[in-house]
C-alpha cells in the first residue's frame, strides 16, 4: 500500500472513531476512486454503512474486502456482527468461527460466537478459550473477553459452579466502576422532586402526541421481546434503544430557571419548556424513523425508568410499558453479559442488587404518582400466554391485535440488543428460573434484595409470593 494512501486511511479511521462518520467517508471515497480493490477501505466504509443502518451496502463492501484479503480477521468478525443484526445466524457463526481461526486471541470474537450460540460439550472452542486463559501474558481487556465466553461455554454445558467462577472473573477483569451512592441519591432526589405539588402543577405541560411509546425496566428484563412484539404490528415501528429522553433530561436545565442537573432543574420548569423539550425529543426521533407514517414509535432504552416523569411532562398520552422479571434471573442475566458501554452497576454482584433496588423503588413512586398510566408486564406471564399478554399490551397502546404480533420473530428488522437471538425465535421458556442453577452464589445477593433464597419460593420483581 503506498504511504499516501495508508496515510489518508488513517486520517479517516481518526475521524471515524470520532463519530465524524461523513468526513471520513469522504476520504474512503477518493481512496477508492484511484484504488477500488483497496480492501481497508472497503471495510472501513462498510463500518460507517453499518452505523448508517444501510446494512445491505455494508455487507456487500466487507464481502468485497473478504475477497480481497480473506486472511484479515477483522473483516470477519465485523462482518459476522452485521449479520447476526440482520437476522442471519448460520453466516454470522461461520464468520465468528473465521475470525476465531484466524487469530486466535481475538476475544470479541469469541464472545459474539458464544452469544449466539449453544455450545456443547467436545466443542473445540473450549481448548481455545482455556489455552488464552493459560497465557501469563494476556492483558486484562482482553483476558476479560475470554472470562465471559468461559463463563458461557460452562453454563451452556450445565457446570454452572464453573460457570459462576469465571463470570465473576470476567466482571472483575473488566474494571469497571459505579457510584450506587450516587445513584441511590439521584433516585432520592427524583422522588422528591416529583410529589404530588408537581405532578399536579404541571398537568397541563407537553403536548398532546400520542405517538410516543416507552418500554422501560431492567437490562434483560425482557424489554427486547416486548419491542419486537409491538414492532411486528403494522402501525408501529421499533426504534430500538434511543439515547434520546437521556439527552432531554440534560437538556432541560438550559429551559429551566433553576441552572441545576436533572431532576433538581424540574422545579423551575415552565409549561412552555416542557413544549419546547418535547418537541426537541420528536425532531431527534425523527432522524431515524419518518414519524408520520406510524401510530406508534417505540424507544425502548430500559434505562428511561428514570425519567417516567418528565415523559408524561413532555406527553401525557405517551404509553409506558414497563417490564418486569425475576428479581434473580434478572441480576443475573445482567451480571453474565458483558455490556460493551454503560450498565457499569452490572459488573458487580452487590452493586447490582443495590441498583435494582433503587430501580424498584423508583418505578413504585411512578405508580403512585401516574396511577393507571403504566402497564406492567411480567416476562414470565409473557412467556405462558404470549397472546393474552400480547393482547393487553396492544389494547394499552390503543391498537388492533394483528398475527404478527405473535409471530414476532418472523418480523425482519434489525436488533442491536443483546437479546436480538430470543427474537429470531418462538416464544421458550428455558430462560425462566434459570436462577435455581445458581443458588448456592446467590446468598448476598438475596440478602440485598430482602427476599428468600428457598428452591421453594416463585420470586416476582422483589417478592417471594
Amino acid at each position: 500500500m503506498m504511504a499516501a494512501t495508508l496515510g489518508k486511511l488513517k486520517e479517516a479511521m481518526s475521524l471515524q472513531l470520532k463519530g465524524q462518520f461523513a468526513d471520513a467517508e469522504v476520504i474512503y471515497q477518493q481512496v477508492l476512486a484511484s484504488e477500488p480493490d483497496n480492501a481497508d477501505a472497503n471495510h472501513l466504509l462498510g463500518l460507517i454503512r453499518s452505523e448508517q443502518d444501510a446494512n445491505d451496502e455494508a455487507i456487500a463492501l466487507i464481502e468485497k474486502a473478504i475477497g480481497l484479503n480473506g486472511r484479515a480477521a477483522p473483516f470477519h468478525h465485523n462482518i459476522a456482527g452485521i449479520y447476526r443484526r440482520m437476522g442471519r445466524l448460520s453466516d454470522a457463526e461461520r464468520e465468528f468461527r473465521s475470525a476465531i481461526d484466524l487469530k486466535a486471541d481475538y476475544g470479541e470474537a469469541y464472545q459474539g460466537l458464544g452469544e449466539m450460540v449453544k455450545f456443547v460439550s467436545g466443542d473445540p472452542i473450549e481448548g481455545k478459550i482455556n489455552a488464552q486463559l493459560a497465557r501469563t501474558d494476556l492483558p486484562a481487556a482482553t483476558r476479560c473477553y475470554f472470562s465471559f465466553s468461559a463463563g458461557k461455554f460452562y453454563d451452556d454445558i450445565a457446570n454452572y459452579d464453573l460457570a459462576y467462577e469465571h463470570y465473576t472473573r470476567g466482571n472483575r477483569e473488566a474494571n469497571r466502576r459505579f457510584e450506587s451512592l450516587q445513584f441511590r441519591q439521584q433516585i432520592k432526589d427524583t422522588i422528591y422532586v416529583y410529589g404530588n405539588a408537581c405532578i399536579a402543577v404541571n398537568r397541563e405541560a407537553g403536548i398532546a402526541n400520542s405517538q410516543p411509546t416507552f418500554v422501560v425496566g431492567m437490562p434483560r428484563s425482557g424489554t427486547t421481546l416486548v419491542e419486537q412484539i409491538l414492532a411486528s404490528h403494522s402501525k408501529v415501528y421499533g426504534a430500538g434503544e434511543l439515547n434520546d429522553m437521556k439527552y432531554i433530561a440534560a437538556a432541560a436545565q438550559e429551559v429551566s430557571r433553576v441552572r441545576q442537573a436533572f431532576p433538581n432543574c424540574i422545579s423551575g420548569m415552565s409549561v412552555e419548556g416542557y413544549s419546547v423539550l418535547a418537541k426537541q425529543y420528536l425532531e431527534r426521533v425523527a432522524r431515524v424513523v419518518d414519524i408520520n407514517r406510524y401510530e406508534r414509535v417505540v424507544d425502548k432504552h430500559p434505562l428511561n425508568f428514570q425519567f417516567v416523569g418528565l415523559i408524561f411532562h413532555l406527553f401525557p398520552n405517551a404509553r409506558i410499558i414497563h417490564t418486569v422479571r425475576n428479581p434473580f434471573d434478572t441480576c443475573l442475566s445482567c451480571f453474565f453479559q458483558n455490556f460493551t458501554k454503560g450498565q457499569h452497576y452490572s459488573f458487580d454482584m452487590l452493586k447490582l442488587g443495590h441498583f435494582y433496588n433503587d430501580y424498584n423503588r423508583l418505578m413504585e413512586h411512578w405508580d403512585v404518582m401516574f396511577p393507571g398510566k403504566i402497564q406492567t408486564i411480567r416476562y414470565e406471564s409473557l412467556l405462558e400466554d404470549p397472546e393474552r399478554e400480547t393482547r393487553r399490551m396492544l389494547d394499552f397502546c390503543g391498537l388492533p391485535f394483528e398475527d404478527a404480533c405473535l409471530n414476532f420473530h418472523e418480523t425482519e428488522r434489525v436488533v442491536k440488543t443483546a437479546s436480538f437471538l430470543q427474537v429470531r425465535q418462538p416464544i421458550y421458556k428455558t430462560s425462566k428460573n434459570r436462577w435455581r442453577n445458581y443458588a448456592s452464589h446467590l446468598g448476598e445477593l438475596a440478602r440485598i434484595l430482602g427476599v428468600s433464597i428457598d428452591p421453594g419460593d416463585s420470586l416476582s420483581n422483589g417478592s417471594a409470593t
